[in-house]
């Protein structure tokens, strides 16, 4: 992710929306009575696949908008409008196949019941949080780069001379 952004601080934004799943699998499971097992294991190694993907969406277009010349507050702005889309639409259908799942209507699907549950609920509250704390993230880490960028002067500016007084 460093290499594509050209930033070794733009991943931070991404990596983000992790905790945000794993925090929602954790209540889904705690609700539902469900324990951590291999098959909520397995589902948390997924959401953190699943929600990266999200997080990319909004963030690599966000960097496209800017690279167009938008302002960055306009761009974070028509990410979430022009991105909202695919996220919720790919989100609701991984919802719909972690519901047979969920409901482990056969006596062999109750070993997997924990699965669908931790999906479910790993993908509901990315959903809400992702596409309300990746925009607000990547404004402050773009603030923090532009910070690092004017500190170690990597814009290409001459630095400041002070002049000092002739004794």
């Amino acid at each position: 992710l460093a290499s594509l952004y050209e930033s070794p601080i733009l991943p931070f934004t991404i990596m983000m929306s992790i905790p945000l799943s794993i925090v929602g699998a954790f209540i889904a499971l705690a609700v539902t009575g469900q324990t951590l097992n291999i098959f909520s294991m397995i589902a948390l190694i997924m959401l953190m696949g699943l929600v990266t993907k999200n997080a990319i969406l909004l963030v690599d277009y966000i960097v496209q908008m800017e690279k167009k010349g938008l302002p960055r507050n306009e761009a974070i702005r028509r990410a979430g409008m022009i991105r909202l889309r695919p996220i919720v639409m790919t989100t609701l259908a991984l919802i719909a196949g972690m519901i047979p799942t969920a409901m482990a209507l056969t006596e062999v699907g109750k070993f997997r019941q924990s699965m669908g549950v931790a999906i479910i609920g790993g993908l509901v509250s990315s959903l809400f949080l992702t596409l309300i704390i990746v925009p607000s993230v990547y404004g402050y880490v773009d603030d923090f780069r532009i910070w690092l960028r004017h500190l170690f002067n990597l814009d290409g500016e001459k630095p400041l001379k002070i002049k000092t007084p002739k004794r």
